[in-house]
């Protein structure tokens, strides 16, 4: 016995199941109906092999966007050069919400920003099935500078860098590059080479004469210390060299002013007063000049006389500048010189007083007796 179906049920079933699933389709796409999205473009020069349109966009593993789509950018920018064209171009739905709250004017001056700082993006593998995402990453702008462009971009750009295949390739490029140029390297050669400079420089080490040196060194640092003791006992601050010093100042003050009352007693004899003790000298003078033919020629030996004495103070006047610079480094010689220097002023000094006691001994060179003085 057939029954008739029970349309009001079914269509009760079917009803319930239609609202059931735009039920769940309003609940599961409530957040892409109320999110904010941004899209960002960037361009590669290199293959983009396991990224399609819908892989994850991620910021230091953290995922942020997908790829929203994948073209050449001569397609998008037809004035791009010929190089240029070759660039594969990226564009990215990035959320904002996984920025904070920003509008989209804040977060393109946001994103301007840390591209500055070296924000880039690079393809990153995922796992051994040959799929990858891309990665947005921090790094050092100077080595990963970005394209050149001709254009402006659509969209906020954000520059690229090599992915870790691009990389992995260019490591193994650079390895064969030196391989092949170490193939066009006789290494045989050269490591006969270095063994024969290995062998040389032994030789070298053994017949160095190192104890030999290491006694020259002591001799120099020996002689060096004994240098340094005798300047030091020259120019030390101990008393028995002070007293040395002042001696030697003191003979040279002498010496100086026996040249001085030389000087002013032959001046005594060319500028003398009338009624002066020298008068008489004078008279005997011309009554010896009328007698004695030779006189003359004594009185000039006189006046030769007088300008050596001005010579000699002179010379000693630079004998005293050379004994000032010789203290440093002559001890023994100095105190040879200052004692021939004390006896030179003592007979300065004796002549001196004779002169002034005695004028005519300067002229016949014998003293008085002691019966003729009154």
């Amino acid at each position: 016995m057939r029954t008739s179906p029970n349309y009001y049920t079914i269509g009760i079933f079917v009803s319930t199941g239609i609202i059931l699933l735009f039920g769940a389709l309003i609940i599961l796409g409530a957040g892409a109906l109320w999110r904010t999205s941004v899209t960002i473009e960037t361009y590669v020069d290199e293959s983009i092999q396991g990224i399609d349109v819908g892989s994850q966009v991620k910021m230091r593993g953290v995922q942020i966007g997908n790829v929203q789509q994948i073209s050449f950018v001569n397609i998008r920018y037809p004035q791009a050069t010929t190089a240029e064209k070759r660039y594969v171009l990226l564009e990215i739905s990035l959320s904002l919400n996984a920025f904070g709250d920003m509008t989209p004017d804040e977060f393109e001056t946001f994103l301007a920003r840390e591209v500055l700082s070296g924000l880039r993006i690079r393809m990153m593998p995922m796992g051994i099935t040959g799929s990858a995402y891309i990665e947005m990453d921090y790094l050092d702008p100077l080595r990963h500078p970005s394209l050149p462009v001709d254009w402006t971009p659509e969209n906020p750009y954000v520059p690229s860098a090599p992915g870790t295949f691009a990389r992995l390739e260019e490591t193994f490029e650079s390895l064969g590059n030196t391989m092949a140029k170490l193939q066009g390297i006789d290494l045989r050669k050269t490591l006969d080479h270095v063994d024969q400079l290995i062998v040389d420089l032994n030789s070298a080490v053994k017949s160095f004469d190192l104890q030999g040196l290491t006694h020259q060194t002591s001799l120099f640092l020996e002689e060096l210390r004994q240098s340094n003791q005798q300047i030091s006992k020259l120019l030390g601050p101990d008393q028995a060299t002070m007293d040395q010093n002042i001696n030697i100042y003191t003979m040279l003050y002498n010496t100086n002013a026996a040249i001085k009352e030389i000087r002013q007693g032959i001046s005594s004899f060319t500028n003398h007063e009338k009624g002066d003790p020298f008068d008489h000298l004078a008279e005997t003078i011309a009554n010896f000049r009328a007698a004695s033919e030779d006189l003359p020629a004594t009185m000039e030996s006189i006046r030769g006389a007088a300008g050596s004495l001005q010579q000699s103070s002179t010379g000693i006047n630079r004998l005293t500048r050379r004994t000032y610079s010789l203290m440093g480094t002559q001890n023994e010689k100095i105190e040879s010189i200052m004692r021939d220097m004390e006896i030179t002023s003592r007979n300065l000094m004796e002549l001196t007083t004779d002169a002034k006691r005695y004028p005519s001994y300067i002229l016949f060179g014998d003293k008085p007796k002691d019966g003729e003085l009154k």
